[in-house]
């Protein structure tokens, strides 16, 4: 599994740190609470919910470049939208990758 790249979110902003680090703090704010809903969601077997949420989750995977993660979580929502969780131990790797990254960039 590949790790989280910064090349996309850096070439966006052209250089502006500002910018970039405005993201990166909405990435942190955001992705604990969006995982933790998700996975409410899924111990409630309310997995359209959950559905929406991977999907929301998916857009930061693609900001970070995590290409093979994000057609795995794409496959995941579409497992999801049909009552099945194939792809969710893959999906929650991703996830804690990620967790793990974001604040050791903010530091």
């Amino acid at each position: 599994m590949e790790n989280p790249s910064l090349a996309y979110l850096k070439e966006l902003s052209n250089g502006n740190t500002t910018f970039t680090m405005k993201i990166l703090r909405i990435l942190i704010e955001e992705l604990p609470q969006e995982y933790l809903d998700y996975q409410n969601a899924i111990k409630k077997n309310n997995y359209y919910l959950a559905a929406e949420i991977v999907n929301k989750i998916n857009q930061k995977i693609a900001l970070l470049q995590m290409n093979n993660s994000h057609f795995i979580t794409e496959q995941h929502e579409i497992s999801l939208r049909s009552g099945k969780l194939k792809y969710q131990s893959d999906f929650q790797e991703i996830v804690s990758k990620m967790l793990k990254f974001l604040p050791e960039l903010y530091d």
